[in-house]
């Protein structure tokens, strides 16, 4: 068992979290897709300094939720192109997310996933909103999910 647990981590090819560090290009915030807009957008991603992640509602017409998908960076590191990686949790694993600022509120998310022709790239361009732009429920879906980035921007 002992040496299945090994060949695992050998795969995975990363560190344990606890001996990297986390340094993103970003401020944290709700990002959400560039062509939404910030007072009707029902799902996007938080940021809150030490997670990633989606929060939406989902169903017709944003109907059911609030739901959230966080999870704990365990580091971060440069990869070519400009991009920072974000490895989630522990261990790397063969999808990636990795995220190239364009400027203060923009930036490109880019998504690596397995699939059956290799890894499927996907190219994201996303929006940083302000807490105050968000629709109520939104913000009650920051508050009760990301409650370090459910403040008022003066």
């Amino acid at each position: 068992m002992r040496g299945w647990i090994l060949a695992l981590a050998a795969i995975a090819g990363s560190a344990p979290a606890a001996a990297q560090t986390i340094s993103m290009p970003i401020a944290k915030g709700f990002w959400i897709n560039a062509t939404d807009k910030c007072g009707t957008a029902t799902n996007g991603y938080a940021y809150d300094g030490a997670r990633w992640g989606a929060i939406y509602y989902a169903g017709p017409n944003g109907s059911m939720g609030p739901f959230a998908e966080l999870e704990k960076i365990g580091r971060t590191n440069p990869v070519p192109g400009g991009f920072t990686n974000m490895q989630i949790g522990d261990y790397q694993g063969a999808g990636y997310f990795h995220l190239k600022p364009v400027d203060p509120i923009r930036v490109i998310l880019r998504t690596g996933a397995p699939g059956p022709e290799g890894i499927q790239v996907m190219d994201d361009p996303l929006v940083k909103c302000d807490y105050a732009a968000l629709s109520p429920k939104m913000k009650q879906a920051l508050q009760k999910f990301a409650p370090a980035i459910a403040v008022t921007t003066r």
